[in-house]
């Protein structure tokens, strides 16, 4: 099932940020790795993307990112 959600923030240096689910809830973490896109093109504050969801230590975070 695909969520939708707006980054709320993305820090290049370290290679991760965190996307605000449309649904509400907890914020998600996401880190490069989950982009389905070239890597040379990072995701900016307020976009609005689709993603999946995955449970890693017990913490929802999310993968397979795309840009709508």
């Amino acid at each position: 099932m695909k969520y939708f959600g707006t980054v709320k923030s993305f820090d290049e240096a370290k290679g991760f940020g965190s996307i605000k689910a449309e649904e509400g809830g907890e914020e998600l973490r996401f880190d490069r790795n989950a982009f389905s896109w070239p890597e040379k093109t990072l995701p900016k504050e307020g976009q609005r993307l689709s993603y999946d969801l995955n449970s890693k230590d017990g913490r929802n975070t999310a993968v397979n990112l795309q840009t709508i």
